[in-house]
């Protein structure tokens, strides 16, 4: 059977997406699909975003079919919507941040390991067979919504962080075929899928937005890495080209990173109320800092100025109840920003300090968060690329990006895309300073349209 459809994947750190188009079409018909899920026991609902968690369910939570799926029964685990719930209330059963782990060297990550330090009753998995778990979900709710075309019968391409290693790649792709994707897969870094995704959206237009010479920042900060990549603008038999000039180093730094200085900082003022939080309690905490930071910056206006978090309590003053405290949005914004997004000259390099954070995550995340940093690290590395003198690493003067191109969840608050322009303007002056690639802001879907659309191009 001849492939009907081009699919693309995003296995994100936090939430996954698939999206597809017909072969068939004369122009690109770009859809996401939308993923049955368990939101609750005995509850599915569909959503267009699989959030990349896994709860491991103790044996009395698997009775009565209340973990089935239309395509699957009698399972003892959960993937989406409900695990990421759980991991606030029962984080020693539930995996989060796999797709960091396929890229942490310094452990195996073909091992049971997840969740880190779990007791001995839970059944631990792998990175690799967690990331598994959640491309088998995602192929069973394609074949679900279109049985007449097996996902290993289509053209897919699977994106992957563009810092991401040649062991990191093999063992994404390792877990793709675990789950049935097709052998021929392609695996396409996500600042390009980013790209990709604008270029789909904006059709022939994208030559007149952008000249010869140009040079496109892509800043992509997801769940668990930043990925910076620089674009330049070409020429090719008298047509515009787009070339990757550069990609960053490996940045273990995201939206886990801000959740867990949230965390800090609510862990503090549960000190101030005589509460000291042990391990797991931590590892909640971090969770349920996720839910306050995405509900504060969420977008329109009706959004809160403040949100409650909740641990369950665990000390003889709270047994069998709730402990909470309150976050305000301005609070939080102004903890993103010093933390992340502070401002800094081009030529500050990342803070080398002891290694800080709540140790039971096991992830070796970057000890400097300051993303603003790692820019102009980044942009003073490949400086001599633009001006075409010397190596990469001995440049005088940085890059200049003409143009920046925002992705990843992260950015979905606007108050973090306008502290990075107005970051880079400082350095460049706000006349020379770049221009944002105007698109939907659609930055849960993008990296899965862009790679679709790769997939559609590749077959024309």
């Amino acid at each position: 059977m001849s492939a009907k459809y081009v699919i693309g994947i995003d296995l994100g750190t936090t939430n996954s997406v698939l999206a597809y188009a017909p072969l068939e079409a004369e122009q690109p018909q770009l859809a996401i699909l939308s993923i049955p899920q368990l939101v609750a026991p005995g509850v599915i609902e569909s959503r267009t975003t699989l959030p990349s968690f896994l709860y491991l369910a103790p044996p009395h939570e698997c009775t009565g079919g209340v973990m089935d799926l239309p395509w699957a029964t009698g399972r003892d685990f959960v993937v989406g919507e409900f695990a990421r719930r759980q991991a606030a209330e029962a984080p020693q059963r539930t995996v989060g941040a796999a797709k960091s782990w396929l890229c942490h060297s310094r452990v195996d990550r073909r091992q049971p390991i997840l969740p880190w330090n779990a007791p001995a009753e839970v059944a631990k998995v792998s990175p690799v067979t967690a990331s598994q778990r959640y491309l088998e979900h995602l192929a069973a709710a394609w074949e679900h919504a279109f049985p007449d075309a097996p996902i290993a019968q289509q053209h897919v391409v699977l994106t992957v962080p563009a810092s991401f290693d040649a062991s990191a790649r093999e063992l994404t792709r390792e877990a793709a075929l675990a789950a049935g994707l097709p052998q021929d897969l392609l695996l396409l870094e996500e600042p390009q899928a980013a790209v990709y995704s604008w270029l789909a959206e904006s059709g022939q237009r994208w030559r007149r937005v952008l000249k010869l010479g140009d040079v496109l920042l892509v800043c992509d900060v997801g769940g668990g890495t930043t990925d910076l990549t620089l674009v330049a603008v070409a020429e090719e038999e008298g047509e515009l080209v787009l070339r990757r000039m550069a990609v960053g180093n490996h940045l273990l730094v995201g939206g886990d990173n801000m959740d867990l200085a949230l965390a800090h900082f609510v862990a503090g003022r549960f000190a101030e109320k005589g509460i000291n939080l042990d391990p797991w309690q931590s590892v909640a905490l971090w969770h349920s800092c996720r839910n306050a930071k995405e509900a504060l910056l969420a977008h329109g206006h009706d959004k809160p100025q403040t949100f409650p978090v909740s641990i369950l309590g665990r000390g003889k003053r709270v047994v069998g109840g709730t402990v909470s405290v309150e976050i305000d949005r301005h609070s939080l914004e102004q903890l993103l920003l010093e933390g992340f997004f502070p401002h800094c000259r081009v030529t500050d390099r990342p803070a080398r300090r002891r290694v800080s954070g709540f140790q039971e995550i096991g992830l070796p995340f970057e000890t400097d968060t300051a993303i603003t940093r790692h820019l102009a690290a980044f942009l003073q590395a490949h400086g001599s690329q633009q001006s075409g003198e010397g190596e990469a690493g001995q440049a005088s003067q940085p890059v200049r990006p003409t143009h920046v191109l925002f992705n990843g969840g992260v950015f979905k608050a606007e108050v973090l895309r306008q502290r990075l322009l107005e970051v880079m303007g400082a350095w460049f002056g706000q006349r020379a300073a770049p221009r944002v690639l105007e698109g939907s802001m659609d930055l849960d879907h993008a990296v899965a349209r862009g790679a679709a659309y790769y997939a559609w191009s590749k077959q024309r």
